[in-house]
């Protein structure tokens, strides 16, 4: 791949490996471990930040106590070095499918009880749209399983829920909230409610997974701490919806999910109640940065107008 944006006035040409030298440092936050993620030694790394400045023509990172931190200017050239990136990604890839006269299939990973209620739309517009273009959904049950498929290459997108942790590789965009709910086992004291507060959980064990997910995303989905600050009680683990309906209705704690989960999954045993006080959950569309495939921007775009006219997903 082409890797020179053009001759600047002074002479020096600016590459678009100065702009990944510089991402990684401020993903990083040191020179050593971006020169681990790019495979470089330190010394190289530096000098391809300090060959980037005398580009732009004025510093764009700080070294501090903390680590290094990126100045104004350096938050602008990241910004717009990002769109750059991806842009010339896109552009050779593009270039290539056309060249091939097919696209390559879209793939992606997603939970069916998150996106039953507008994935077909965006499928059957992304078909009329190009009817050329192969969607090919990928199922997945956990946090984990979504992260990997994206990694290894086995998938272009995913529709999951946030927070995914403290991790810049991808490229997200929320595009919806859902209050959550909670699923009581068979005659519990609180199935005669209307609601529950957090409160109401402090003694109710808390079912679903936790294997493999970063720390920040279990906090989230479990609530924990609570915000009195007393500490979640943790249930047995579970990786599928199928797996925690079935802890809950055996009577192993409850189950914490979004309302969409509510209206896919019927179960004849369970109760099901809001959860008025707890932070909403949010469905995101995320990708790999600087990824390969041009169509992801359309099922996007499609994603939104699908969703455009939705309400907030409750129940």
């Amino acid at each position: 791949m082409a890797r020179w944006l053009g001759g600047c006035e002074d002479g020096v040409d600016l590459s678009l490996r100065l702009l990944e030298a510089l991402e990684a440092v401020a993903a990083e936050g040191s020179m050593t471990r971006a020169a681990g993620v790019l495979n470089l030694t330190q010394q190289a790394v530096s000098g391809q930040i300090r060959q980037l400045e005398r580009v732009i023509g004025t510093p764009l990172v700080e070294r501090r106590p903390t680590g290094i931190e990126l100045t104004p200017a350096g938050e602008v050239v990241l910004k717009q070095g990002a769109a750059l990136l991806s842009s010339a990604q896109a552009m050779v890839t593009e270039a290539r499918l056309t060249a091939a006269g097919r696209p390559d299939p879209l793939r992606i990973t997603f939970k069916a009880q998150s996106t039953a209620h507008f994935m077909p739309a965006v499928e059957a517009a992304l078909r009329r749209g190009a009817p050329e273009v192969e969607v090919r959904p990928i199922a997945s049950h956990t946090l984990p399983d979504e992260i990997a498929a994206l990694v290894e290459g086995r998938a272009d997108a995913a529709f999951l829920w946030l927070p995914i942790g403290d991790d810049p590789r991808f490229t997200v965009h929320p595009l919806l909230e859902e209050d959550r709910w909670v699923a009581l086992p068979p005659g519990h004291p609180l199935e005669t409610r209307t609601a529950l507060s957090i409160e109401d959980l402090a003694d109710v064990p808390v079912v679903g997974p936790r294997d493999g997910m970063p720390e920040a995303v279990v906090n989230f989905w479990f609530i924990d701490p609570r915000p009195d600050g007393s500490r979640a009680i943790f249930g047995p683990q579970a990786r599928t919806p199928e797996e925690c309906l079935h802890l809950v209705a055996a009577g192993h704690g409850c189950w914490i999910a979004p309302a969409s989960t509510v209206t896919y999954f019927a179960h004849p045993k369970l109760t099901w109640l809001p959860l008025v006080d707890a932070t909403p959950n949010v469905l995101a569309l995320i990708w790999p940065k600087h990824t390969a495939n041009p169509l992801l921007h359309r099922l996007l775009e499609e994603t939104r107008r699908a969703l455009d006219p939705l309400p907030t997903a409750t129940t």
